[in-house]
């Protein structure tokens, strides 16, 4: 019979000593843009590895996920209950197991909702690992045949034309190049922007990176806003803009027509 102020046993249920369990591990993993194939092989492993898959859009995961022979628990983070699905995820990661966080396609958290998961996993100091592979937006900063020195990145660009224009005019001296994500239904608008704005300023319109129907087009936005035909809604537009270069770059190119490269990216 236990005696009146005794300590409690801190043996645990039976004598025994309760054995600590270290947290899992939350990996941040990227995912191809458009092509199935473009995936590390440390992602792939890590999606074999982990006991959940957490996914901006679970169809999306699963297709990539059967493309590549990968049987794994896939759960929905977001855009519904977004904090209560942390909550959860959090739980698991505390009880050991292994999460990995997707997007729908590219790095998570790059115009993602993903860093909401991420800095809550640092508050609960689960480790956080990267598993990093392609973007879309460094892809088209590759190919669009200006400098990567110094990047300005937007995800979202203001949405009427008078916010437009103003965002656009404080960018005039910008040195930098520009990175945009675009709705495809924005586009003409975008250009037409441009034309008026940074008439001479040299322009790269990449479409469906990486898919068999990959475009990428270069040129003033004048000459663009000719060229560019209708645009599916459905389409992954990233729009790039040469830096300021204070005369001499911007006149050499001044002279030089506006060309249309298509490129097939599904073979």
């Amino acid at each position: 019979m236990a005696r009146d102020g005794s300590q409690p046993n801190d043996r645990g249920v039976g004598g025994r000593t309760p054995i600590y369990r270290p947290p899992g591990t939350l990996y941040v993993v990227s995912t191809p843009i458009g092509h199935p194939d473009d995936i590390t092989l440390r992602a792939l492993a890590t999606l074999r590895h982990v006991e959940v898959i957490a996914s901006e859009d679970p169809l999306m995961t699963q297709a990539l996920l059967a493309h590549h022979g990968i049987t794994a628990s896939v759960t929905s983070y977001g855009p519904l209950n977004r904090h209560e699905k942390v909550l959860l995820l959090l739980h698991r990661l505390t009880q050991g197991q292994d999460v990995a966080l997707v997007s729908d396609n590219g790095t998570p958290v790059i115009y993602d909702p993903g860093s909401l998961f991420v800095a809550a996993a640092h508050q609960a100091g689960i480790p956080v690992k990267a598993i990093p592979g392609p973007t879309t937006m460094t892809a088209a900063a590759a190919i669009s045949g200006f400098s990567g020195d110094a990047i300005i990145f937007e995800g979202h660009l203001p949405s009427t034309s008078h916010r437009l224009a103003q965002y656009l005019s404080r960018l005039r001296k910008e040195r930098s190049t520009l990175v945009f994500y675009v709705d495809p239904r924005a586009l003409t608008g975008l250009l037409k922007a441009l034309a008026q704005i940074l008439p001479t300023r040299q322009i790269a319109i990449a479409m469906n990176l990486t898919m068999r129907e990959e475009t990428l087009s270069r040129g003033r936005p004048g000459k663009l806003l000719d060229q560019i035909g209708p645009v599916s809604k459905d389409s992954a537009v990233t729009v790039v803009i040469e830096g300021y270069r204070a005369g001499s770059q911007t006149k050499k190119m001044r002279g030089r027509m506006s060309r249309v490269t298509r490129l097939h990216g599904g073979r």
